[in-house]
């Protein structure tokens, strides 16, 4: 077994406005969960409130808020990966 660590390219789970407003997104492998339907983006005034943004949403995972949404989703890519076509051994 190996040890150490590995570097690894995290992308921003944020995008900022021109006018200064912020777009948060939460993702779920290669998912973006929604909070409301058809909005996969959570907006903040400006950077500053979004802490606390992430806070609230740390609240609602400890108490199982989005559980369904993303059992839903593992469900979405199981049945992904199930389709995929198994390579055969040449």
């Amino acid at each position: 077994m190996r040890s150490g660590t590995v570097e690894k390219k995290v992308g921003r789970w944020w995008s900022t406005n021109a006018n200064g407003s912020v777009v948060f997104f939460v993702r779920f492998g290669w998912a973006t969960i929604e909070f409301e339907k058809g909005n996969a983006g959570i907006s903040v005034p400006s950077m500053e409130k979004l802490p606390g943004v992430v806070d609230t949403l740390i609240e609602a995972v400890r108490v199982g808020e989005p559980d369904s949404q993303l059992a839903s989703i593992a469900a979405d890519a199981k049945k992904k990966i199930a389709k995929k076509p198994t390579k055969k051994a040449a």
